[in-house]
């Protein structure tokens, strides 16, 4: 008996250990990232200032069975503009709602006089739980506006991993993938192993939550953006001429003298208007004249541009990256604009591990399916590689995105097709060996070679850390200058030869210095397991709330 009581009691612990949190326990708090020093942020019609407020040990409590969720603790503001100190000392409370956000009011009085403080809490946990979430806190004092970001997060290794199914149906392709591969693509073909060891170019924790801190500021603050200069004086005689209209019903008795104008106006007009037609008769054989001159000399000009017509068509789409002749291409994607407003991308984008130990990862709600896109519209020329994997889902942008790309491949190496490899599990989370595909934002996709050898995989575009011959390396620079000036993408992995290889070649093709070459330049990022395939990762999207956006890529091509 006493051994079955002892049992019991380590059971007890275990469980209670292991137990997560909501039980009004304090979550894991850490700063999102913000500018060193005071700076303001266009949102908007707002001014909002962000980097002047310090977190000194703020925590967020958060209670599972009520759903009531508290901010409590110290906070330093500076002000912008008479860089005074204040402590704060935080006390909100709120309830999360079934949309799984919670609106944060204090309790009981600020202790700064005109100063007011609100914040919004946003669920990050499935089915709106809130033991993990991100908090928008915002102070209003002096006419200006101050934002903090927090965000409070349950470590995702004590929760349970999505359907076992799935998770295992991946685990087996992943140790006999090569096996179940055809004989076409025999070489290079671990598309989604090889990026077991990937290296970031910065650290994947740096970054914010998208949030709605324009819609925060009206509903929750409740303050009014801060006019800009010169637009009130102009603003206010707009509304007041409408007004000052009124008197000017005191004018139709002036009609009687307006009629005597129109007979006036209207007996010149007559005789106006067939001199101006008798013109343009004479003027019309002036010009037939030098018309039969000309012929002499139109004759040499239709000889020049006999077939050179044709041969300006391929120059179009591609070497000067116009969006006159590209939109066209990719114009009204089937039903995107039904879609446009998911909110699916939740966390970062891969599996990240905080300072403090906590282990986070991201994932996906509602997530568009893109392969049931490729079928019912197969003319967006892109193809997913490996249906049976079940990792052909996304958001909507990500979809968006290559659906244009598809249709540009289309228009630049017509013989091909754009290949996707993996992009992430219905409900998002881990993904085999993948550090990242966690939320919808990154899709591996083939690099173009001479040959397509209608592979069902990828192949290796290096030979001895060089590029092979059949790499298309101009088509590829096209493409990626296409994709990034859509203003879409956070960043692409490609191997670091590679892009040493697209350097020389903007430089030696003159575009080095060009906007969209830099910022091509800038978002490729060199990483060692992409010598297969390149990894596009897009940014969150404003309707994308709840998605962890990384910092941006440090400035420079790179090269």
């Amino acid at each position: 008996m006493g051994r079955l009581l002892s049992s019991l009691l380590i059971l007890g612990l275990i469980v209670s250990g292991c137990a997560p949190r909501g039980n009004n326990s304090p979550a894991s708090v850490r700063d999102t990232w913000a500018p060193p020093e005071g700076q303001i942020r266009q949102v908007g019609d707002y001014e909002v200032i962000e980097g002047a407020t310090k977190n000194d040990g703020l925590e967020v409590k958060f209670d599972k069975g009520t759903k009531s969720m508290s901010l409590t603790g110290p906070m330093t503001l500076k002000t912008y503009d008479t860089k005074k100190t204040i402590q704060l000392e935080l006390n909100l409370a709120g309830t999360s709602d079934d949309k799984g956000y919670a609106v944060l009011k204090p309790v009981g009085s600020t202790g700064v006089v005109d100063l007011v403080v609100a914040a919004k809490a946003t669920c990050l946990g499935v089915e709106s739980d809130c033991s993990s979430n991100f908090v928008d806190i915002y102070v209003s004092y002096e006419d200006r506006i101050y934002h903090h970001q927090i965000e409070a997060l349950e470590d995702t290794l004590a929760m349970p991993m999505e359907p076992k199914e799935a998770d295992a149906a991946n685990i087996d392709e992943d140790t006999t993938e090569t096996g179940g591969q055809s004989q076409s693509d025999e070489s290079g073909d671990d598309d989604h192993e090889d990026e077991h060891d990937e290296v970031l170019d910065m650290d994947e924790t740096e970054g914010s939550y998208v949030g709605n801190v324009e819609k925060d500021l009206e509903n929750i603050l409740e303050v009014k953006p801060k006019p800009k200069a010169g637009t009130p004086n102009k603003e206010e005689p707009k509304k007041d001429q409408p007004k000052k209209e009124d008197p000017k019903k005191e004018v139709p008795a002036k009609p009687e003298k307006k009629p005597e104008v129109p007979p006036k106006k209207e007996t010149p007009v007559k005789p106006e208007v067939p001199p101006k037609k008798e013109e343009p008769k004479k003027d019309i054989p002036k010009k037939d004249e030098p018309k039969k001159d000309v012929p002499k000399k139109d004759e040499p000009k239709k000889e020049e541009p006999k077939k050179e017509e044709p041969k300006k068509e391929t120059p179009k789409v591609d070497d000067k990256d116009d969006d006159k002749d590209e939109t066209p291409v990719v114009s009204a994607p089937p039903k995107f604009d039904m879609l446009s407003k998911l909110d699916q991308a939740v966390g970062p984008t891969g599996t990240v591990r905080l300072k403090n130990g906590t282990v986070v990862s991201g994932s996906l709600e509602h997530a568009t399916d893109i392969l049931s896109y490729q079928k019912a519209y197969p003319d967006t020329n892109f193809r997913v590689l490996r249906p049976d994997r079940k990792t052909y889902y996304g958001t909507i942008e990500l979809a968006y995105l290559i659906a244009k790309m598809g249709k540009f491949t289309q228009a630049v190496v017509p013989s091909h097709t754009l290949r996707l490899g993996d992009l992430a599990k219905k409900k998002g989370g881990p993904l085999g060996s993948h550090k990242s595909h966690r939320n919808g934002l990154d899709a591996d996709i083939a690099y173009y070679f001479k040959a397509d050898k209608a592979m069902t995989g990828f192949s290796t575009a290096l030979k001895g850390n060089k590029p092979i011959g059949d790499w298309m390396m101009a088509q590829q620079w096209k493409l990626f200058k296409y994709t990034v000036s859509s203003k879409f993408v956070d960043r692409i992995f490609i191997h670091p030869a590679l892009k040493k290889s697209l350097c020389s070649y903007a430089q030696n093709q003159g575009e080095i210095g060009t906007d969209l070459a830099k910022e091509t330049l800038r978002r490729l990022i060199p990483e060692v397991n992409h010598y297969n395939h390149f990894h596009l990762r897009i940014k969150c999207a404003k309707s994308q709330e709840r998605c962890f956006q990384m910092a941006e890529p440090k400035a420079g091509t790179g090269c």
